[in-house]
């Protein structure tokens, strides 16, 4: 829809004009849209948001001064000339404007949304690969980076806004996406960003704590996953859980009856899974498909038992797309997934990984400790301005399932790193050492306030057969310190001390 005017832009939201509203001004033509006022140019329609951090109706006289067509708010300012159209939640229908101002691209391509607090990265990485290997082309749009054909874009948020979100969709149509892959984020379902998708495949990966900083708490927390599969699955769409997920059946109601998998055959899942060989190297493993009494075997690059279940995943979201199984798992053999237990080459072995919750940091550890002959020595630390009350729990995790810890910073924003720091020890109960005393300890922590230097403590002293995590960070080029990004990629320095 280029251009529309004003009540055709409106006319399938069915709102009614205010008198502030002058008839003249509904055959106008919409020459832009935004909930930005700074973006805002002559013709443009405002959507006044109220956000976590700032309200869009305090800046409604830049609009007006910037000759802004109109805006969409929950309450009028009869003491501003500019045209206001009031409807009960502008939030709610921020979605609704920006898709049908761009055609509503949604409609013409199948959407797969993938939810849950680890593994939604992983497991869309392996869909598209097994998607794009049989000859359906995918839209990825994740946290690391939203990508078709050969465009890469780099990811402003996990689940994008609207305003973002449905260009994206336009462009992906363009270019002829015929699956477009979500990560769906916890924040887009309980800020309704996705309100005019519909997905015909949905996905639980699994459910622990994170983002309480937004959530009141868990049960929050489940309540906005819960959305993806009550709001937003369509009737006839396909739901697909790992069986032993905390609170799936709260998440995803019997009554939608989902296509499980998992390891416990007293469960019942729908694919049991078999896990056959785990090394440094890679994993191999059995899915069987209980229904038809079909089992397929498994081999990946990929490292660790959470990612048998990353796998399965993605195998069962393909066949529910049309897809062999058997060519699909034929398609896995060789992996690499940035920042995800991602491997850095060098005389050791050294693997860079996202985890920043508790859950993730220790499935990843769990994977890398019975394969490690040394000591497993992590580098780790936590968010600043993000939910403290997972620091001490991070702690203790490192401290009770790794041999050495190095207790660092992550992106402390705008707290002292060294504060964040302080929350993190309560969980640890290992004795500290200097970082010098590193290479002749074989259990203990070690405090590195600096990032770099962590890493460079961890790769130097690390002894013959040792494996060194660096965990929290992954796929990021930056680190945030106060509001500013600053350049830095674990990888990147991990492999500078490597060559050294």
């Amino acid at each position: 829809m280029k251009n529309p005017e004003l009540q055709e832009l409106f006319h399938s939201l069915k709102l009614k004009n205010t008198h502030l509203l002058q008839k003249n001004i509904w055959q106008s033509r919409v020459q832009g849209i935004t909930t930005d006022s700074r973006k805002i140019k002559p013709g443009y329609l405002f959507i006044a948001i109220k956000g976590q951090k700032t309200d869009g109706h305090n800046y409604l006289n830049q609009v007006h001064q910037k000759k802004g067509l109109a805006a969409l708010v929950n309450s009028i300012n009869p003491e501003l000339q500019l045209p206001q159209i009031q409807v009960e939640n502008t939030s709610s229908l921020w979605g609704p404007v920006f898709a049908r101002y761009y055609g509503n691209p949604q409609e013409s391509m199948k959407f797969i949304g993938i939810t849950g607090t680890n593994g939604k990265t992983t497991t869309s990485y392996i869909l598209e690969k097994i998607l794009n290997d049989n000859g359906i082309k995918t839209g990825l749009i994740g946290t690391i980076e939203y990508r078709y054909g050969k465009t890469r874009e780099p990811a402003l948020f996990t689940s994008p806004q609207p305003d973002q979100l449905f260009p994206l969709l336009s462009r992906m149509k363009q270019a002829g996406v015929q699956a477009v892959l979500m990560e769906t984020s916890s924040h887009a379902l309980a800020l309704q960003r996705y309100r005019t998708i519909k997905f015909d495949l949905a996905l639980l990966t699994n459910f622990t704590q994170d983002h309480l900083d937004f959530h009141v708490n868990m049960d929050d927390y489940a309540a906005a996953k819960r959305l993806l599969f009550t709001q937003y699955l369509k009737p006839e769409g396909i739901a697909v859980a790992w069986a032993e997920s905390k609170k799936v059946d709260f998440i995803i109601p019997q009554k939608i009856k989902p296509v499980t998998f998992g390891f416990n055959p007293s469960l019942h899942p729908n694919w049991l899974l078999t896990l056959d060989n785990l090394s440094i190297k890679g994993l191999k493993a059995h899915i069987k498909d209980c229904k038809n009494n079909k089992e397929y075997q498994i081999k990946s690059s990929l490292i660790g038992e959470h990612n048998l279940l990353n796998l399965a995943a993605a195998l069962i979201l393909a066949q529910s797309l049309g897809v062999d199984i058997t060519r699909a798992c034929s398609g896995i053999t060789k992996l690499n997934i940035p920042g995800r237990l991602e491997r850095v080459p060098g005389s050791i072995d050294v693997f860079v990984d996202y985890a920043h919750t508790p859950d993730a940091l220790e499935r990843v550890q769990l994977a890398l400790k019975p394969l490690t002959e040394g000591r497993l020595i992590t580098v780790f630390g936590c968010g600043g301005d993000r939910d403290a009350l997972k620091r001490p729990i991070m702690g203790a995790s490192v401290d009770n399932i790794s041999d050495v810890s190095l207790v660092t910073s992550d992106n402390p924003r705008t707290e002292d790193p060294y504060t964040i720091i302080k929350d993190i020890l309560p969980g640890i109960r290992s004795r500290q050492y200097s970082p010098e005393e590193l290479e002749k300890i074989d259990r203990g922590h070690i405090v590195v306030t600096d990032r770099k230097e962590a890493i460079k403590t961890a790769i130097k002293h690390a002894r013959k057969n040792d494996v060194v995590l660096i965990a929290g960070k992954g796929h990021e080029d930056y680190q945030i310190i106060g509001t500013i990004k600053h350049h830095f990629d674990d990888r990147e320095i991990a492999a500078e001390f490597m060559e050294e």
